[in-house]
């Protein structure tokens, strides 16, 4: 004989949620917690049921006003974005409340419920798809300004350079190379508006990575004054599929951007290694080299590690804002990836992960 299956508990379907469910009496204290609500708010129930809901929700208390609004004025909320502060650890977790009022079958009122959910694994998606929407926004707008600058630039520098041959006066001469100076600059940052914004033209063949990173060295080692370059190469890697000016502009800005980094003498270094399996996501792995441009300088504020990449943001006087989104964009086009660290104070690290060019192998 089978046994019928006993009947799923309110209890069971209410800890099975994925849900945090926090619901409170007409006196405003708590009399329902469950698990998912624990996990969330870093809260033991034991702590919780039972007490007045403003007393445990002290670090959150738009929560816990918004349940009392439900329960005094009958204001209902949903799915009002809030974030929940997290006792242990102290993080902010992005959760959306939607609030209810709770009658008991003769129509009394007998409290209120909030449900939480957990919005973490939701918000970066639809930060990366805004991220590609402005970024393709500021693209096309930057090809057009470029484009409609460039011109009476360039009538601004020749009527300068004109002036500055025909006037006599020594001062106005001064003048008039401050002008071309500052028009020079002006079409540098142009250059660099039309090199993000237009598509890459990449003539991709095996690149000694090393070479270029040497070559990139050279060239600012002179002008770095005190600062000392310390290379530690991986001889066993092979060579990377890319196009060798390109990456030469990557590691350039990134070379560059260390060493005015660090305000007086400090180390940067270069270092090189092999990936035989790097998990590419959605199951997929390939051989990759990274490169890693690290320096001891002033580091990078938490708030604005999150816009290094953007377009046209800079914390340099006379920076452009547009190094790094090139750099970005560069290493993308060449299907490999770039991670950034920093702590203030600590100096800053930057990873470059390269695909291998496996054409030859086999």
């Amino acid at each position: 004989m089978t046994i019928p299956p006993s009947p799923l508990s309110f209890e069971d379907i209410l800890e099975s949620l994925a849900e945090g469910v926090i619901a409170v009496g007409p006196d405003m204290r708590v009399s329902v917690f469950n698990q998912s609500a624990e996990k969330m708010t870093e809260l033991s129930r034991s702590f919780v049921l039972g007490k007045p809901l403003d007393a445990c929700f002290k670090r959150n208390p738009r929560i816990a006003e918004m349940l009392r609004e439900t329960m005094d004025k009958g204001r209902i909320f949903a799915e009002y974005e809030e974030k929940l502060w997290r006792r242990i650890t102290g993080d902010a977790l992005p959760v959306s409340v939607t609030t209810s009022l709770v009658f008991d079958p003769e129509g009394s009122l007998r409290g209120a419920v909030a449900l939480l959910k957990d919005l973490s694994g939701i918000k970066p998606l639809e930060t990366s798809a805004l991220r590609k929407e402005r970024l393709a926004y500021i693209g096309a707008f930057a090809a057009n300004l470029a484009h409609e600058i460039r011109n009476p630039l360039s009538g601004i520098r020749g009527a300068a350079q004109l002036l500055s041959r025909k006037a006599s006066d020594k001062g106005l001469n001064e003048y008039m190379e401050v002008i071309i100076k500052e028009a020079d600059r002006l079409n540098g940052i142009l250059n660099e508006m039309l090199d993000f914004a237009r598509p890459a033209r990449l003539v991709k063949k095996p690149v000694n990575i090393h070479q270029v990173l040497d070559s990139v060295v050279l060239l600012l080692e002179e002008g770095a004054g005190r600062h000392t370059f310390v290379k530690s190469y991986d001889p066993s890697i092979p060579e990377v599929a890319g196009d060798e000016g390109q990456l030469k502009q990557v590691f350039l800005n990134l070379v560059k951007n260390a060493v005015e980094a660090i305000p007086e003498s400090g180390i940067v270094s270069v270092t090189t290694r092999a990936i035989t399996e790097f998990h590419m996501g959605e199951g997929g792995t390939g051989r990759m080299v990274s490169i890693e441009v690290r320096d001891t300088g002033c580091g990078i504020r938490p708030e604005d590690l999150e816009n290094v990449f953007t377009p046209f943001f800079t914390t340099k006087p006379k920076g452009s804002g547009l190094g790094m989104a090139i750099t970005l964009k560069i290493v993308k086009e060449h299907g490999g990836h770039l991670k950034i660290a920093s702590e203030p104070g600590e100096g800053t690290s930057v990873l470059v992960y390269l695909p291998v060019d496996d054409r030859g192998a086999g």
